[in-house]
């Protein structure tokens, strides 16, 4: 294949820019041709590479990269697929080296830095990658970034692509080991019982140098006067320099600059710090244990779980306080010389897959050069499964030929049918909203209530929910055409779930023959857990009974599965009047199946993850209006 890479900068040090590299090798070396779009390469440029060196005008970055998007933009067409290391519009596949831009500029900013023009700008690059209606195949390396991206752009699950660690081997301890150690500690003068604190980072202020000096300069003095920071990376020291003096440590810290030996310093430190404020992998984490060499980190790095399960160092909770990471700093060197974090680390190493991004990435890109997507974001069609593309004429209008699919009807109300369809030799299951009209509207509207118009409500809490690993239908398609909302018509495609029973059928023999305790236990905890989940990331259902989960094979040890999102809505928090709603419903649906005091309230400790004790000390009104609107529900239904 004839492949582009674009990124906005190469130099010879950054993460992005490593991998960017190792990858595009990988295809290389697999027979396909290599054209790299960039605006500057501070490096050797590779012989088997095409380079296109494109030079923009522009004092602020953001004007530099749009300008640079803008003139490669007429180049693109011509190569089978385009790779992205930046977000930017023409993508086939990015690689999501970076946090999500939005979920940072919330977090961390006010309202008005979200007015500025450098914020759109990036906001609209990272729109077009991840909007629900986009096709770009999206590269990841860690979960944490799918639930960020998916919780501010609803991206479908199908578009994101694991890829599993790739530090480079030369990090791994080797026979020579204690000669590189003993020769870079001699060469910098630095005693034997003397602790070496090792930072990687070519972006100081983001990765938290100014952090890891506070706590050298906090350190107890026996064992500041014993320590030494070495800071490797492409970045400006003059600040940190300023900062060093008046923190009294500047004797005790050195700056390298950017270095093509970090193996080398890996393998000598003693301690690695990496208190970053912001990081969507953190490959020097695992390139630490690679080299036996504890870490000590923030949760916020998302390689952090790796620290964990290695066993191999220390994760510190968000947010960060400097007196926790100063205490921490102390413990672990206080405790280095006899823990077992080192061999852990080694063994770990020996049996983890931390090596292999560069052939899967290459993987992915062959694969998704095979099944390039045929609709694009003008298409109606949103999303369609490539298995089901073979059932479908190429000559007619995709989106009317799944709205003329007819099946068996489960339920048929006033704009909105949901049937079981047959395509191939299986059966799915397919909604279609054909339009309220005004009337519905405004009748909804007058109820206090927003009516279900489209599909997409209910794709976007299926993708949602599927991020979070709650089990909810398969989506394999979804279509929506018209602005109009009274005629606006959509579709949605979601596998079958079969064989399956309704919770409400499992239960309904609860009242007159008991099941076994441990068994309702576990249904109380499922029901609670997803209950928790959705209210946690801002959905609730509306039409939360519990009619609407199913069991697969109606076996108890099986996961329940959440249906009927179509009414579902979905915000940064809910409002109490949905969550009492939400929980009414669940009330009120279990009734009848003989639920004691005691199966609320473990219910009600699940949910809330506190002693009961706690729960009702916070929630008591909560749990009272719950109470009472299911009681209201229950008598309105008998009626």
């Amino acid at each position: 294949m004839k492949l582009a890479f674009c990124l906005f900068n190469y130099f010879a040090f950054g993460g992005l820019q490593r991998d960017f590299l190792r990858i595009a090798q990988a295809c290389y070396a697999r027979g396909h041709e290599i054209h790299v779009y960039t605006m500057t390469w501070q490096a050797e440029p590779p012989e088997q590479f095409h380079l296109h060196l494109i030079k923009v005008p522009g004092w602020q970055n953001h004007v530099r990269c749009r300008r640079f998007v803008q003139a490669i933009q007429p180049e693109l067409s011509q190569y089978d697929l385009v790779i992205g290391f930046n977000k930017m519009p023409g993508l086939d596949i990015y690689y999501a080296a970076d946090v999500c831009y939005q979920a940072h500029a919330h977090k961390k900013h006010r309202w008005f830095y979200r007015l500025l023009p450098r914020y759109r700008q990036w906001l609209a690059f990272e729109q077009v990658v991840f909007a629900e209606n986009k096709t770009t195949a999206i590269l990841l390396l860690t979960t944490q970034q799918q639930k960020e991206y998916t919780a501010y752009y609803y991206t479908p699950p199908e578009r994101f692509h694991a890829l599993p660690p790739g530090i480079s081997k030369d990090r791994l301890v080797t026979a020579n080991t204690p000669v590189i150690r003993e020769k870079l500690r001699a060469t910098y003068a630095i005693p034997t019982d003397h602790f070496i604190l090792l930072m990687v980072a070519s972006a100081f202020k983001t990765k938290g140098v100014d952090r890891a000096m506070i706590g050298l300069a906090h350190l107890p003095a026996y064992l500041q006067q014993r320590c030494v920071l070495w800071v490797v990376g492409a970045d400006d020291p003059h600040h940190y320099l300023l900062l060093a003096k008046k923190l009294s440590i500047d004797q005790r810290i050195h700056f390298f600059g950017g270095r093509s030996d970090v193996a080398d310093f890996l393998q000598t430190a003693d301690l690695l710090l990496h208190p970053a404020r912001l990081e969507s992998a953190g490959a020097v984490l695992l390139e630490a244990v690679a080299a036996g060499l504890p870490v000590l980190t923030v949760d916020v790095c998302g390689y952090a779980p790796y620290i964990i399960q290695a066993n191999a160092g220390q994760v510190l909770a968000s947010p960060f306080q400097q007196d926790v990471w100063d205490k921490a700093m102390t413990a672990m060197l206080t405790a280095l010389p006899q823990a077992a974090w080192r061999t852990n680390a080694l063994t770990f190493t020996q049996t983890a897959d931390l090596f292999s991004l560069p052939e899967k990435a290459a993987d992915l890109i062959e694969e998704i050069g095979k099944h390039k997507p045929a609709y694009t974001t003008k298409s109606d069609v949103y999303y369609l499964h490539p298995s089901l593309t073979p059932y479908f004429s190429t000559t007619n209008a995709l989106f009317d030929q799944i709205m003329a699919l007819s099946g068996q009807i489960f339920r048929k109300q006033k704009g909105r049918i949901t049937q079981r369809v047959q395509i191939g030799s299986k059966y799915y299951f397919l909604k279609l909203h054909t339009g309220v009209g005004w009337k519905e509207i405004i009748k909804n509207l007058l109820q206090g209530r927003w009516p279900a118009l489209s599909a997409k409500n209910e794709w976007r809490a299926l993708n949602k929910l599927h991020t979070l690993g709650v089990a909810v239908p398969r989506v394999l398609g979804f279509g929506q055409r018209w602005l109009n909302p009274a005629r606006q018509q959509s579709f949605l495609l979601m596998e079958e779930i079969a064989p399956a029973v309704s919770l409400e059928v499992y239960c309904q023999s609860w009242r007159t023959a008991p099941p076994r305790l441990a068994n309702k236990q576990v249904f109380i905890a499922k029901v609670a857990q997803i209950a928790r989940q959705l209210h946690q990331h801002g959905i609730n259902h509306r039409d939360f009974y519990i009619c609407h989960f199913l069991l697969l094979n109606g076996q108890a040890n099986n996961p329940l599965c959440l249906i009927d999102l179509h009414r579902a809505q979905i915000r940064h928090v809910i409002p109490t009047r949905w969550r009492i709603k939400d929980l009414a419903g669940l009330y009120f649906s279990s009734k009848d199946i003989g639920l004691t005091q005691h199966d609320y309230y473990r219910f009600m400790k699940i949910y809330y993850e506190q002693p009961l004790r706690d729960v009702l000390n916070s929630t008591y009104s909560l749990w009272k209006k719950v109470k009472t609107r299911g009681e209201q529900l229950y008598r309105d239904h008998a009626q």
